[in-house]
């Protein structure tokens, strides 16, 4: 992927159907984010799997009318939006098959049907910072030793210093070494992700 084309021209480029290649692109980066999203809105992992495809048809169709507008609506709250929507027919979908069976789905249909658009805003940038950092995780962790890893990721259940350095018997200054490294490299690197991935406001 070519590091200088802005999201915006991805976005341009994908709404004019000009490069198959810039799709591949918005796969790569997106599937993960609206796979957790989708388990947000209380979709079983097996149902997950399925509904993403219906996701990135249904975004792949809509895109040529999505209108950027920083102010207004973020790209990533329009997604959400469309993930929402289509959650709410997957549901309505099931509702209708079990109803002979008693199965209700009336709850989940109420509680979606009820998420603001403020409400979905925060979800989108809940689940997109968590997103990026997991993905910020996965492009850096092989470039460290093993037991830094290990240390910096007991670190984030908030284990203190001195408890880290007991548990991987090693000095107090050793253990904030790792983790200072690592946290660097990680803002470094979510930096890097957003400016990608959100530069236009996506």
């Amino acid at each position: 992927m070519d590091n200088n084309k802005t999201r915006i021209t991805l976005l341009q480029k994908l709404q004019k159907n000009e490069d198959e290649s810039c799709w591949d692109d918005f796969v790569h980066y997106y599937r993960g984010y609206i796979y957790v999203v989708i388990r947000d809105f209380g979709v079983s992992v097996e149902d997950s799997q399925d509904m993403i495809q219906d996701i990135l048809v249904r975004v792949w169709k809509a895109l040529p009318n999505y209108n950027y507008n920083k102010d207004k609506c973020r790209f990533r709250t329009w997604l959400c939006k469309v993930i929402r929507n289509q959650v709410y027919t997957f549901y309505q979908k099931k509702s209708s098959r079990n109803n002979r069976l008693n199965v209700s789905y009336d709850n989940m249909l109420e509680t979606l049907s009820m998420i603001s658009e403020a409400e979905i805003d925060k979800i989108a940038d809940r689940e997109w910072q968590n997103y990026v950092a997991n993905l910020a995780w996965e492009n850096l962790q092989d470039q460290f030793p093993k037991l830094a890893k290990e240390v910096f990721e007991a670190s984030l259940d908030g284990e203190s210093t001195r408890v880290l350095a007991e548990r991987f018997k090693l000095g107090e200054s050793s253990v904030r070494v790792y983790k200072m490294r690592i946290r660097k490299a990680m803002h470094k690197e979510i930096f890097r992700l957003n400016q990608e991935l959100e530069s236009g406001g996506l």
